[in-house]
């Protein structure tokens, strides 16, 4: 029998726990709308003077992607969390200080994202290593302000049944 998938199926979780004692944790990343991301691999020519036709073998990969996530705030008690901000925060970085303008504080570590399909009580994923290359916000008229985000991602990805 097929199975067809839709967006009600999909998750997009962020690594929130990484100490090396206690066990990975992933948390959902709030209102995702939408995640995606491509690979491609660079053929390498492996022609020589005599050929009369390019033969190639498999070159290196690289492996992008992008995610949208409506920007809210959710309030727990007296603390405020957004997961959209604790990405955003991860690319649009504020100056030290109002008087270095050119000065801001650079460190942003590697994050560690889970891309999602949840069949049931079974869910398959791709869990991938990335570096934030890109953020925006979108603000309109009768619609929720939206950010999104774009990676890259570093290294083979880890699945498990995608």
């Amino acid at each position: 029998m097929s199975t067809f998938y839709s967006g009600q199926n999909g998750q997009l979780k962020l690594k929130t726990s990484a100490d090396g004692v206690t066990p990975e944790v992933y948390t959902p990343l709030g209102k995702v709308t939408n995640w995606q991301f491509d690979q491609s691999m660079s053929p390498l020519g492996t022609t020589s003077l005599q050929d009369t036709d390019q033969t190639f073998i498999v070159g290196l990969r690289s492996m992008t992607g992008s995610a949208t996530l409506y920007y809210y705030d959710d309030t727990s008690g007296t603390t405020t969390t957004n997961s959209a901000k604790t990405l955003i925060d991860n690319i649009i970085i504020a100056r030290k200080n109002t008087a270095s303008a050119g000065i801001a504080v650079r460190n942003q570590p590697p994050l560690v994202l889970e891309l999602c399909v949840v069949e049931g009580t079974a869910t398959k994923l791709m869990r991938i290593e990335v570096l934030l290359t890109g953020a925006s916000m979108n603000m309109a008229v009768g619609e929720v302000l939206s950010a999104a985000i774009s990676f890259q991602v570093n290294g083979a990805p880890l699945f498990d049944d995608l």
